[in-house]
């Protein structure tokens, strides 16, 4: 039975930086994450710009991922992908992971699950379904897609207003339905919006109906709850994501939750269950910051506290880069490249 001293739950930001900070701290790692490839809610828009990690030059989100995955793996941590996690169980000096591709054992666990497995909220329309693989979408892979088309969006909620912003330079036009009658996005967001001259807002109605082409393959109008029909050539939905973290019930009882099933972490990444830690967004404390670059602090402090939990008289945090041996090797491997 091969028992890593942490076992990290979830690939994304968070998940990703605790394999590294783990491995800087001299731990064994694995990491385990039920997307078929790590990089989180990266994932779920890889051509956006991502303009608010410091140090850190804009970049298109894939970029940010594929950068993320490579620093995780320095230390060669045990990585499997398309691993879902069940349950937890607390046995005296160790922690059985239990998922649906056997069992992970470790001395300690890091929770970076992302407020756990994500999948679109789908549109509840009767034969919406049939439209997925030709012109209804939940995310945007690829903005070239859209170009000079007609494109219809369903949300007001920040990614649809990021969704529309994009597109407004490359697509046809842009028609914004929502239920609400505000968008709910950020207020520079909502104004740049309102000064574009192909994007039309339908405030307080909703997607009544999917009227089909003449072959019956493709969405060719929207009837909306208005009365209105609007031509398509695409359909965006954008009412949010739901999330699984059924194996959080598994520890029922042991952990503090907020309304929104986040953990409600201590000393930002303990929880009440010596041995368990928590980071990302996931989780919740006193000076929480909603950005990706709020997970990499946390992330440090879940391996540091790992670290200590596993050895009393260890160090409270990782010698910085510069003074830590662990590199010199990959640095001199580094300088060469330089020059």
């Amino acid at each position: 039975m091969n028992i890593s001293d942490t076992l990290i739950i979830g690939g994304g930001p968070a998940g990703l930086y605790s394999s590294f900070y783990a491995g800087l701290r001299g731990m064994s790692v694995q990491l385990i994450d039920h997307h078929s490839e790590l990089g989180g809610k990266l994932n779920i828009y890889p051509e956006k710009i991502i303009w608010d990690i410091g140090g850190v030059t804009p970049a298109p989100a894939e970029d940010i991922k594929q950068q993320m995955i490579r620093q995780a793996k320095t230390f060669d941590p045990d990585i499997h992908v398309s691993t879902t996690c069940e349950s937890i169980i607390q046995h005296e000096d160790y922690f059985e992971t239990v998922t649906d591709q056997g069992s992970f054992y470790s001395r300690t666990i890091i929770i970076a699950s992302g407020r756990g497995i994500f999948t679109p909220t789908r549109l509840t329309i009767e034969g919406a379904d049939a439209f997925e693989l030709t012109n209804l979408h939940y995310t945007v892979k690829r903005i070239s897609r859209f170009k000079d088309r007609h494109v219809l969006i369903s949300g007001a909620g920040n990614t649809a207003i990021d969704w529309a912003d994009a597109l407004s330079d490359i697509a046809a036009s842009v028609t914004m339905v929502y239920r609400s009658e505000e968008m709910k996005g950020h207020e520079a967001m909502i104004a740049a919006l309102h000064r574009k001259e192909n994007i039309y807002m339908c405030g307080q109605c909703q997607i009544d109906t999917l009227l089909p082409n003449e072959n019956g393959d493709e969405i060719a109008a929207v009837q909306l709850s208005d009365g209105r029909q609007v031509k398509v050539d695409d359909v965006l939905i954008s009412h949010g994501y739901e999330s699984n973290c059924a194996f959080l019930d598994t520890l029922e009882g042991n952990f503090d939750y907020n309304e929104y099933y986040m953990i409600e972490t201590t000393e930002t990444a303990k929880t009440p269950v010596p041995g368990i830690f928590a980071c990302g967004d996931q989780t919740t404390h006193e000076g929480k910051i909603h950005l990706i670059a709020g997970c990499f602090p946390e992330a440090a402090q879940a391996a540091n506290h790992a670290k200590t939990f596993l050895q009393s008289d260890a160090p409270a945090e990782g010698m910085v880069s510069s003074h830590n041996d662990i590199f010199k090797e990959k640095n001199r491997q580094l300088m060469k490249k330089m020059h």
